[in-house]
């Protein structure tokens, strides 16, 4: 049976959104109610490393590998409807390393961008309005020799299986 969601009231498919973000949330994909972008790319950068991830409490870096690395994960989803570029800001210098992990509209990972924070900090100033440093997704960032193209397309996530 196909899950077919134009056959589905604008209800039900909200009550399947909040179905499967508890089933997300249970599986320990994601952490909070909020959008889970941000959550399933720590999720898949932990993953791949083999690595933790950080608490709440504790600002800078979201996933420690096991060599002790602390990495700052930011993400982008990109749709149809949106063009945006710009990451979150980055408001500590606690990490050592930037992952950008860039899905399609259909949550898979079609790239992956990996920075130092000094590199963070030699490409984008410091801003005060936003009090940190806002990273674009830009053709200069991706051709910047310092910048590292990582693969986590096939990365499993909690409660997924290989094929």
């Amino acid at each position: 049976m196909t899950y077919n969601p134009e056959s589905r009231t604008t209800r039900e498919l909200l009550a399947d959104w909040a179905a499967i973000m508890r089933a997300l949330r249970h599986r320990d994909v994601i952490r909070t109610n909020n959008s889970p972008i941000g959550d399933i790319a720590e999720a898949v950068v932990a993953t791949h490393y083999g690595g933790t991830r950080g608490s709440f409490s504790q600002a800078g870096w979201d996933v420690l590998t096991p060599a002790g690395e602390r990495i700052q994960v930011k993400a982008l989803r990109t749709t149809s409807t949106g063009k945006r570029t710009n990451l979150s800001p980055i408001r500590d210098a606690d990490y050592d390393y930037l992952l950008i992990v860039i899905f399609d509209e259909d949550f898979n990972v079609t790239e992956a961008l990996r920075l130092s924070r000094a590199t963070v900090e030699r490409l984008y100033d410091h801003n005060p309005y936003v009090n940190g440093r806002i990273v674009r997704v830009t053709r200069r960032l991706r051709a910047d020799p310092e910048v590292e193209a990582i693969d986590l397309s096939s990365v499993l996530l909690p409660g997924e299986q290989a094929q």
